[in-house]
Parts: structure tokens; sequence; C-alpha cells
């Protein structure tokens, strides 16, 4: 079929991203419940050491100089594989230019091209999913932790010292 080769690239794109994103959302929620203790343990540092403004005003310098640190280092972070495959899909989408234009006729072949399409994505969504559905499930129970938490703490008065 003349599409195999996009639906590869899909399956392989899918199988890449949800396992990133679930290792990612795991160690990103662990890594955000260090950073409010750390950030909280900070924040009664500065507090005590150079009082209310001066210490919420460090604070804040800290956190923008952290924001430009990552800024500067992710700004040009384009892997070149990727561009590659980018200049050999282009390439190899041009040879199948009057396939795309029988697609877009106003007589609806768009639509029926799209609808047999879902089933082959809906599989490959599964077939990825299924694999790293404890990490998903893993990341949702920890956001809900934290949730809670971050919710009783902010229902709770801190003793006046």
């Amino acid at each position: 079929m003349m599409l195999d080769p996009i639906f590869q690239r899909v399956d392989e794109s899918i199988a890449n991203a949800t396992r990133g994103a679930s290792r990612l959302a795991i160690v990103a929620t662990l890594a955000l419940l260090a950073l409010g203790f750390a950030t909280a343990a900070a924040h009664a540092y500065a507090m005590r050491t150079w009082g209310e403004i001066a210490g919420n005003l460090v604070l804040a310098g800290a956190f923008l100089f952290a924001a430009l640190i990552v800024y500067l280092a992710t700004k040009d972070s384009v892997a070149p594989e990727t561009q590659a495959r980018a200049a050999e899909l282009e390439q190899s989408s041009f040879s199948q230019l009057p396939f795309v234009d029988q697609l877009f006729k106003p007589d609806g072949n768009l639509m029926r091209s799209i609808g047999s399409m879902a089933p082959v994505a809906a599989k490959a969504v599964a077939e990825r999913v299924a694999p790293n559905l404890h990490l998903i499930i893993g990341a949702a129970v920890g956001l809900m932790i934290a949730s809670k938490i971050s919710e009783k703490l902010d229902s709770t008065k801190s003793p006046e010292a």
C-alpha cells in the first residue's frame, strides 16, 4: 500500500512518544514534589536571613535565572536525525501528490480515507499504551497524591514563629 511507510513512521513515533512520556511523567511528578519541598525550605531560609521583601526578591531572581538557563539550553535542540527524516519524508511525499490531490476532492473522499485509517491508528495506540499502562497509572496516582497533599497544606494554617 502507498501509505505503509507513513503508517510505519506513525507507529514508531507513537511508540517512542508513549514510552518517553510515561517515564517523563513519573520522573517529573517526583521532581516537582522534591522541587516543592526545596522551594519551601529556600523560602523559609530566605525569610529568616534577609527578611520578607528581600527574601522574596532573591527567590524570584533565582527562579528567573533558572528559567533563563533552561531557555538558553533548549533553544536550538532539534536533533539532526529528525531534520534528515523530515527531508526524506518531504521528498517521498512529493512523489505521491496525485494521490493526495484525490483525497481533497469535494466528493467526500477525504473523510472516507480518514475513516478507514482510524482503526489502524487506534490499534497502534492501544498496542503502545498497554505495555506502559502501569507507568501512566503511576503518574496519575502520583499527581493525585501531590494534589491532595497540596490541598491539605493549603487548608492548614502555619504556626506563627
